[in-house]
């Protein structure tokens, strides 16, 4: 689980073609991490500013306006058990991050102590090892 904001609007176009309206605010990204490496592999690679942008949330990492506020690891938790967690303090952001799945999206706009509230009520630990997140 990525927290991060956007400092200015966004409009993103991701490889399919669809475009994506953003304001600017708070936002929860809900990924497995999940392949080698794990999620210090995989959270690391989002953070990279140049990298060839595959998945939808590469879109946000590489933008100006991108800015990291924490990581967050569960255990045994999938990213839409953690998506349906936050939907009582955001907004998602339909057909976002959610390919794979059924859910309507794997990205909300979020009140931010909401979202740390129930994160850390869900078990969550925070990451510290990412240099931006606090």
């Amino acid at each position: 689980m990525i927290l991060f904001s956007l400092s200015d609007g966004l409009e993103v176009r991701v490889r399919s073609g669809k475009v994506f309206y953003f304001s600017p605010g708070f936002y929860a990204y809900c990924g497995s991490a999940k392949g080698s490496g794990g999620i210090e592999r995989r959270v690391a690679r989002h953070l990279k500013k140049e990298k060839k942008r595959h998945w939808h949330f590469d879109f946000l990492t590489t933008s100006g306006s991108f800015k990291l506020h924490s990581v967050w690891a569960f255990e045994g938790g999938s990213e839409c058990v953690l998506f349906n967690l936050l939907l009582g303090v955001g907004d998602p952001v339909p057909g976002f991050g959610s390919t794979d799945c059924s859910c309507i999206s794997h990205l909300l706009k979020v009140d931010i102590v909401g979202a740390q509230s129930i994160l850390n009520s869900a078990g969550g630990k925070i990451l510290t090892n990412f240099g931006e997140a606090k």
